[in-house]
């Protein structure tokens, strides 16, 4: 029997917690929440459902959807590093590799990513202190 999701709960703990298996060094690993003042521990990613559309219909008259993900990439820039641009784009590549053809352990109920990039973000133009990138 394939596996089904009744809700984007189960979605999103399933990428948290594969995020945090893949890259077990990272501090935090959160849902973004741009309407919450959050102090940051970092490395951190913290994952945006960006847009959600309607997709082809499955059995039992239930719609199926596909899903914009973006997953904001942060390290303090008072972090011990030699080289924060260099540090930030490492981590977002770690990011985007774990990303990449990744289902989340959710077998025929989500399929992999179509497209995965990353490039530089702005988590808060007004919140100083942290380099972004956005997978």
């Amino acid at each position: 029997m394939p596996l089904t999701l009744n809700n984007l709960t189960q979605y999103h703990q399933a990428v948290i917690e594969g995020i945090t298996a893949a890259l077990p060094n990272l501090a935090t690993v959160a849902a973004y929440n741009p309407t919450e003042e959050q102090q940051l521990k970092t490395p951190a990613v913290l994952l945006e459902l960006t847009q959600m559309e309607p997709a082809e219909a499955i059995s039992g008259g239930r719609i199926s959807v596909n899903l914009s993900m973006a997953a904001h990439v942060f390290l303090a820039k008072n972090n011990k590093v030699d080289d924060i641009q260099l540090s930030i784009r490492n981590l977002a590549a770690y990011v985007l590799q774990a990303v990449h053809r990744n289902n989340w352990g959710l077998g025929g109920a989500v399929g992999n990513p179509k497209t995965v990039e990353a490039f530089p973000g702005s988590f808060n133009p007004d919140c100083d202190g942290y380099e972004s990138w956005l997978v």
